[in-house]
């Protein structure tokens, strides 16, 4: 099941600005991520997904190193979909363990948090993606919330994922691959590696790739 799809954003106020204005939500403050130089905004989705507007953060511009999502190199990149995020719960380990013995290591499983809007703490455990991605980012990476109360909750709601698919050359071999890990998701082929989603609001309608 989608948990959420990544926007990642050299500058995430104007990615909710821009979302804003296309769709007529804003996507809240979800928190930031201490010692790891990101924070995000969120959108909630239907079927408890939601979208995760995610870049540097002004508040801990003195980070150094590597940022999540390799976003410490946009490159000629502007906002784009690096990666998408698959609810696998308390079986992660075992999603990870049969990915792995399919020749796909898709990193190990390892705590993760943040500090909230209002200050208390949000803790989960997730697969570390490796950098760059496999298939492009399409094989996703895995997230167990526990009994943490999920983001989706408490996003700003209204939102609906019209349309969310992947585009591969190879589609056979991301299909195999999501086989593995026990994933779907809707395939089409396409010159290069591209996650696409569709998001349509009260006021409109946004593309991101």
């Amino acid at each position: 099941m989608l948990d959420h799809i990544v926007l990642a954003s050299p500058d995430v106020q104007a990615s909710v600005a821009e979302i804003e204005a296309a769709i007529g939500l804003r996507p809240e403050l979800g928190g930031h991520f201490p010692g790891r130089g990101v924070y995000n905004h969120l959108l909630a989705l239907q079927d408890d997904a939601y979208l995760e507007i995610i870049g540097p953060d002004p508040e801990q511009a003195d980070h150094e190193g590597v940022l999540p999502f390799g976003m410490h190199d946009f490159g000629d990149k502007g906002a784009h979909v690096p990666h998408w995020c698959f609810k696998a719960g308390a079986d992660i380990e075992q999603r990870v363990a049969a990915a792995k013995a399919a020749g796909y290591d898709i990193g190990e499983v390892g705590p993760l948090g943040r500090v909230l809007a209002d200050g208390t703490r949000l803790d989960w455990r997730l697969t570390r993606t490796i950098w760059p991605p496999l298939l492009g980012g399409l094989m996703p990476f895995l997230i167990d919330w526990g009994d943490a109360r999920h983001p989706s909750t408490t996003a700003v709601k209204g939102a609906h994922l019209a349309s969310w698919h992947g585009e591969h050359p190879d589609i056979d071999a991301v299909r195999g691959a999501h086989e593995a890990l026990g994933v779907e998701l809707e395939l089409r082929k396409g010159p290069e590696p591209a996650l696409v989603a569709v998001i349509e609001g009260p006021e409109g309608s946004i593309t991101l790739r």
